[in-house]
């Protein structure tokens, strides 16, 4: 079976799904207090990593090195999306090129596998030991995409919007979860119209 682990990079503005000055304007918000831009900038982030958390995806770019299983044939799957490679190692620690390898599914992206080219004489190797599991490291950008797509951003909007007036008590009954570290959202944060949209994303396997 193939398996990947790997080291996400930390995050960072570019992973919040839209701005605060775009939800500022979406929830037709006027205030110009630093300390409450640092509020809709956590309840922005709660969002956007509620959206990952429901689709399996993430819809910014990453820098991270995921290592892998030799597979058993000759296509290497991977655990996450992959935007483009920097350097992919074999078991062996030969560095392969581009000569000797194309991503699937052509013409699209994000991609979800490595498989060798018809001409190369390349193939998936063990280590110098005989080991098989995570010898295979894939150095790349990974995210669904590069940045959050319109009906991505959308979404993070609604929720944020909902949860911002949720922290009022308009049009709730219960009170916001804040834990010491943060922002809390979850899955009950999300407007039907937001849910909708997010199916459209959801990763199946």
């Amino acid at each position: 079976m193939t398996t990947g682990s790997g080291t996400i990079t930390p995050l960072t503005a570019a992973s919040l799904y839209a701005s605060v000055a775009e939800f500022k304007a979406y929830a037709r918000i006027t205030s110009t207090d630093a300390s409450d831009d640092t509020v809709l900038s956590d309840i922005l982030d709660g969002a956007s990593r509620l959206i990952d958390a429901e689709t399996r995806h993430t819809f910014y770019a990453r820098t991270d090195t995921r290592e892998y299983d030799v597979p058993d044939d000759g296509t290497l799957y991977l655990d996450d999306d992959l935007l483009t490679i920097t350097t992919l190692t074999n078991g062996d620690a030969e560095v392969l090129t581009t000569s000797d390898y194309y991503l699937k599914p052509n013409n699209e992206y994000p991609k979800y596998a490595i498989a060798f080219k018809d001409a190369s004489t390349k193939a998936w190797e063990e280590d110098s030991s005989g080991n098989s599991e995570q010898v295979i490291s894939v150095a790349g950008t990974w995210g669904y995409s590069a940045t959050a797509p319109t009906d991505i951003k959308e979404a993070c909007l609604q929720i944020a919007s909902y949860y911002y007036h949720k922290r009022f008590g308009e049009g709730e009954n219960t009170e916001a979860d804040v834990v010491a570290g943060g922002v809390v959202i979850t899955a009950r944060d999300i407007p039907a119209s937001a849910k909708a949209i997010l199916m459209n994303y959801q990763r199946l396997a």
